[in-house]
């Protein structure tokens, strides 16, 4: 713990999304798209969704308030200069209900820095100040999320 600490303590651009997700919260805010892949292929595209990591989770809410995935759970590291979590469980809270989504894996990527970084073992790039999510649960969904992070709010 205190060697996850004080990686955390030399990326001061990535403080506010490591510290949420390790539970010590100063809150973080984006806006992004979302992209919902179904089992039965068929595709739905949430544009100007709030991304918010509050209180040790990452909160993705529609654009009208209706619908929010929350990722309560993440194992983090560094890789290298972008900061990853593997995500161990999701829920879907619409209209008061929250359901559990079966995870069968999942990824938040984070890169603080002011230049594109490349993903390990991979061809893609993630952009400065953004983040990237890609989960796929049990039944074959997958839920695709990119977004930039316009804030880092100190509580």
């Amino acid at each position: 713990m205190q060697l996850f600490r004080s990686a955390l303590k030399r990326a001061a651009g990535a403080l506010g999304i490591a510290a949420c997700f390790a539970l010590t919260a100063p809150p973080a805010a984006a806006t992004g798209t979302l992209t919902i892949q179904h089992h039965n292929s068929t595709a739905t595209t949430y544009k100007e969704v709030e991304i918010k990591v509050l209180y040790g989770g990452l909160f993705v809410t529609s654009q009208d308030g209706k619908g929010t995935l929350v990722i309560p759970k993440a194992a983090c590291s560094f890789q290298g200069q972008v900061f990853v979590c593997y995500a161990t469980g999701a829920t879907l809270v619409q209209q008061g209900e929250a359901t559990a989504l079966d995870i069968k894996s999942g990824t938040i990527y984070f890169n603080s820095t002011d230049v594109p970084q490349q993903l390990s073992a991979s061809t893609t790039k993630i952009a400065p100040h953004s983040i990237l999510l890609s989960l796929t649960t049990g039944r074959g969904t997958y839920i695709g999320l990119t977004g930039r992070m316009d804030q880092v709010v100190k509580s």
